[in-house]
């Protein structure tokens, strides 16, 4: 029995990662001034990012189109392979459930999984890459999924953002955290929960006190970080993002770090700036109240 992953493209998973993975991608549209693209087909985050500023409005994102999403699964089970479609969280979009809408159109249904990611941007792609691995081990899809589940319950996504305001426009945080985060120039530093929605964590009141928090609380919440590969993911901050990455190795002995650019449709709703940090939290872990102060 094989098995084959399929993502979509809000995972950020860098393209020759996904080759070199054997990772099926599906792209996910984006609409910009009216105009839509597939994205890392036909618009890519060079140009997204370098217009974003000057758009007349914000972009749209939809889920993919579940003509394409057929078409994906059925080519893998064509090639004899059993589908692992992991989707883009419920909580903040409507693909997990047009995937499971998909899978019962397909000719196998049986042999097609549906998972939903409960994360987003490159801590889902990185999710991914860990079941892509996972699956060449097991022996049968009942011990996959049980190990699916668990790896899933581990992750964790947590970020900040220059401006807040795109999330709120987008409808991806409330417009009570909105009003928050404009207060005395407050940098929002945000996660996604356990439901897979996006969530204040903590506030600050700097740039930099921001990602100190970020790195503060892996500390405290990180598995075994000797044995774990973490990512970062950046919105258009490359040699940010690799600083925080060597803050990070000064304070503690990760296996490696995996840098990422934060993709369009990501970015549509976080807009430029945002710094992600994504790792596997310990069960015993304890997390911060979001209000508490640096």
């Amino acid at each position: 029995m094989s098995y084959e992953v399929l993502v979509d493209s809000s995972s950020d998973i860098p393209s020759e990662v996904a080759h070199k993975e054997g990772i099926v991608v599906v792209p996910m549209p984006v609409t910009i001034d009216d105009e839509t693209f597939l994205e890392g087909v036909e618009i890519f985050p060079e140009t997204f990012y370098s217009q974003f500023r000057t758009l007349r409005k914000l972009p749209k994102t939809s889920q993919p189109n579940p003509g394409t999403l057929q078409a994906k699964y059925e080519e893998i089970l064509a090639c004899g392979n059993e589908v692992v479609a992991i989707h883009l969280s419920s909580g903040l979009s409507s693909t997990y459930s047009t995937a499971l809408m998909v899978r019962d159109m397909c000719s196998a249904p049986e042999k097609i999984h549906i998972i939903d990611s409960l994360g987003a941007s490159f801590g889902y792609g990185l999710f991914a890459i860990q079941v892509n691995q996972l699956l060449k081990d097991v022996l049968s899809w009942e011990e996959a999924e049980k190990l699916i589940l668990q790896l899933r319950n581990q992750m964790r996504y947590i970020f900040t953002i220059d401006e807040l305001e795109y999330l709120v426009k987008g409808g991806r945080v409330s417009k009570t955290a909105g009003f928050v985060g404009g207060l005395l120039d407050v940098k929002p530093v945000l996660h996604i929960t356990s439901e897979g929605k996006i969530e204040p964590f903590s506030k600050v009141r700097s740039r930099k006190a921001a990602l100190r928090k970020l790195l503060d609380v892996m500390l405290q919440e990180i598995d075994h970080p000797e044995e774990q590969i973490i990512g970062i993911s950046h919105a258009h901050c490359f040699e940010e993002a690799q600083i925080f990455a060597d803050e990070i190795r000064s304070h503690v002995n990760i296996k490696d770090i995996m840098i990422s650019e934060i993709g369009c449709v990501v970015g549509s709703h976080t807009g430029p700036g945002t710094i992600a940090l994504f790792y596997r939290k310990s069960y015993n872990s304890t997390r911060l109240n979001w209000e508490e102060q640096p």
